[in-house]
């Protein structure tokens, strides 16, 4: 018998490119329909960032689906340029509001921040551990970001073309992730900024 090669599996799990409608799967906590959008840009799914953080329970306009099993990996790409302290915009694997991963761009003045820049936020118990990696964000608006999930280790990278990607910073956490999806808010001391996702994507890792 002539023994055939294994197909290559397909690591793509799921992907939205904000096409019309949001695809099937999508759920938003505190909605505010008047401060999200697929229409201020077509291909683009735009949220506002008000005032409200994932910690507290109070960030408007969380998008939401269930967590695949196993290891994987989140991209997206994401048109932002914060202005105001805290503002921030990205990726997020979710336990609960005492648990979760966030990785995105924000602003900050804090001595241990770099401005408009990268963030990675990870919270256990309620508490937010570890470094945040703040790293200088470039100057164009539109970036590329990753958040993956290989056991309880969590890593995050970004590129300003998809191709170069940059290592920004790993954590570990023990949480059981039951949502991923996309986050954008923390705006305390400025006017609510539009942030805008061309896609989401989750691909399966080893």
């Amino acid at each position: 018998a002539t023994l055939e090669p294994s197909p290559t599996p397909d690591p793509l799990l799921f992907r939205d490119d904000f096409e019309e409608g949001l695809s099937e799967g999508w759920s938003w906590t505190n909605e505010d329909n008047r401060y999200w959008s697929l229409t201020n840009n077509p291909g683009w799914l735009e949220i506002t960032a008000l005032p409200g953080h994932v910690a507290e329970g109070s960030i408007k306009n969380m998008l939401l689906r269930t967590s695949p099993d196993g290891n994987f990996e989140l991209e997206t790409v994401l048109k932002f340029q914060p202005t105001g302290n805290f503002q921030f915009a990205g990726l997020l694997i979710y336990e609960s509001g005492s648990n979760f991963a966030q990785f995105g761009r924000a602003y900050c003045n804090a001595p241990s921040c770099a401005g408009d820049g990268y963030y990675f936020d990870m919270t256990s118990g309620g508490a937010y551990t570890g470094n945040n990696f703040a790293t200088e964000a470039p100057a164009t608006d539109t970036v590329y970001l990753r958040l993956r999930r290989e056991g309880e280790n969590y890593t995050c990278y970004a590129s300003e073309d998809g191709v170069n990607w940059q290592v920004i910073g790993s954590q570990t956490s023990g949480m059981s992730p039951m949502f991923v999806g996309l986050v954008s808010g923390q705006a305390v001391d400025t006017l609510p900024k539009p942030a805008q996702f061309d896609y989401f994507v989750i691909n399966s890792l080893p």
